[in-house]
């Protein structure tokens, strides 16, 4: 895209409440559509955490027009490629086949069937992932903090569930989520193709004119609140390593300091290569590991995500790369980073965003979160003059705000 930005983006909302965008792409010849439903996480009931993961692990098995083998030869017939989430799903082929494509979308999202046979299949392999995931220590590491940081909330849970969660899910149980929650109201499909606007509004509009359903109302979700102090909790394991992660609740994709505080994260924690502070000490200086990185805005969603540094290092280091995290936390806090270290997050920022919308589908994904979270559709373009205009102080200032390190929860798994 050479850097410049020219979308044309349309929007069409159908009675049932579902809205359909469409985005013009008239360089490529392919075509990317994505379905993404109002379904949240406070959704899921809370003994049944990994519920709604195997609803979107399962839509592709088969549904009322195809079993799972047929499902899929026909997609590959036209040379798509479609794959499920626990909102809906994207399909992406050539622009020859969009119209073909968008409707075994629909037909894999809103007409799965869960099949015994094939649920107990893929239900097989999650749990031998979740096997997987509890024998690692940087995956166990990650899922406590997460709850010791969320607590009784939805996002405490495991998205993918437990062995024991998931191993009592039956095919009913996945009919009935998709039944309760698969709705139009406050949905989205989003296309991206080299068509014209107005004709992939059409397409989409006859696709999905019979998708219909009462809105629902979702579980309330509780308030998320930081811990009243720090907290401190290690897991044994039989390791060489150990992994920490510490952090606290963060913001929602909405706060008003989004994009000050994207600009802290890559001063202190996860800029390009190594040119973050926390990776300039912890790792060259120090010498105390490979992987590090801090931030809070990756997370942020509808739902507060969590400010979170992690880092895996040696037993005997697990106390010093703590203090290093703490450390540089307080300096970010306290001091406004240098003019040169914000000019280079500045210029990387502007000079690279364009390439996560150079894809069709990184592209209708970005109309539907534009509507989602009230961006705008000329966000692209106003996105570089945001950036551009933040100051070192604002950058100090959102820092102190939203970092606190009297009061993280710090997690870590492996040898003591």
């Amino acid at each position: 895209m050479n850097g410049t930005i020219r979308l044309e983006v349309g929007e069409r909302e159908l009675d049932s409440g579902l809205t359909l965008l469409a985005v013009r792409n008239p360089r490529v010849q392919t075509y990317a559509c994505v379905v993404s439903l109002e379904v949240r996480s406070g959704d899921e009931p809370a003994e049944q955490p990994g519920l709604a993961n195997l609803v979107g692990e399962c839509l592709d098995e088969g549904t009322r027009q195809h079993d799972a083998l047929e499902l899929a030869t026909a997609a590959e017939r036209i040379g798509a490629a479609m794959e499920g989430n626990h909102r809906g799903g994207v399909v992406m082929c050539p622009a020859s086949s969009q119209k073909q494509a968008t409707a075994l979308l629909r037909e894999m999202v809103l007409d799965a069937e869960f099949p015994g046979r094939e649920v107990r299949r893929v239900q097989a392999e999650v749990l031998t992932e979740i096997v997987a995931e509890d024998d690692d220590p940087r995956a166990v590491a990650g899922k406590r903090f997460r709850k010791e940081v969320y607590g009784d909330h939805p996002l405490g849970r495991p998205t993918i569930g437990t062995t024991k969660s998931v191993g009592k899910l039956r095919p009913k149980d996945l009919r009935g989520f998709h039944d309760a929650w698969f709705r139009p109201a406050d949905g989205y499909v989003a296309a991206a193709g080299p068509e014209e606007v107005d004709k992939t509004l059409d397409r989409l509009e006859k696709a999905f004119a019979s998708f219909r359903g009462k809105r629902v109302a979702h579980r309330p979700m509780p308030d998320v609140t930081l811990a009243p102090g720090p907290r401190d909790v290690h897991l044994p394991m039989a390791r060489e390593q150990v992994h920490v992660f510490l952090g606290h609740v963060g913001i929602r994709r909405t706060h008003p300091d989004y994009y000050v505080l994207s600009v802290m994260d890559h001063v202190l924690g996860t800029g390009p290569g190594f040119t973050s502070r926390c990776s300039r000490r912890l790792r060259d200086e120090q010498g105390l590991c490979y992987a590090v990185s801090a931030g809070i805005t990756a997370s942020a969603g509808e739902e507060p995500g969590t400010f979170t540094a992690y880092i895996g290092t040696s037993p005997e280091h697990r106390q010093k790369a703590i203090d290093g995290f703490l450390d540089e936390i307080r300096r970010i806090r306290g001091e406004p980073p240098s003019a040169q270290e914000l000019q280079d997050v500045k210029d990387y920022l502007t000079g690279s965003f364009v390439f996560a919308l150079e894809r069709n589908s990184n592209l209708a994904a970005y109309a539907i979160r534009a509507r989602r979270f009230g961006l705008g559709f000329d966000f692209v373009h106003r996105y570089p003059g945001l950036v551009r205009a933040i100051t070192v102080e604002q950058v100090r200032e959102a820092a102190e705000r939203h970092l606190h390190p009297d009061r993280l929860t710090v997690v870590s798994a492996g040898a003591s």
